[in-house]
């Protein structure tokens, strides 16, 4: 029996033909600095998939025009996924997730 309703979504689900039944339990996202993968809510995204939302993303920006306040906006949301993603994958910062990583086990868990 399902505890919650989201179990029983997903046991409907499975059910219903979209697969085994998975739990719906909440995971933290994390990103492991050695491989390049994020791990986010269950899913794996790895540096090419990141390497693909750069310019994904680029060519987003790039085809707004600079010409209302909202398209403005919009290139702004779309540079700041770019450097996000930038930021990841950046030596720097990996350095530093891996030595917060070593100060605690939780953290790769």
């Amino acid at each position: 029996m399902a505890t919650n309703r989201a179990d029983l979504i997903n046991q409907l689900a499975a059910s219903m033909g979209a697969g085994a039944y998975a739990s719906t339990k909440y995971q933290d996202s994390r990103f492991d600095a050695d491989t390049g993968t994020l791990y986010c809510n269950g899913v794996r995204i790895s540096q090419s998939v990141a390497e693909q939302a750069i310019k994904h993303f680029t060519l987003l920006k790039n085809k707004c025009e600079n010409d209302s306040p909202e398209a403005q906006q919009m290139i702004k949301i779309y540079q700041c996924a770019i450097e996000s993603i930038k930021m990841m994958q950046n030596p720097k910062v990996k350095a530093v997730i891996r030595a917060e990583a070593l100060n605690d086990d939780s953290f790769l868990k």
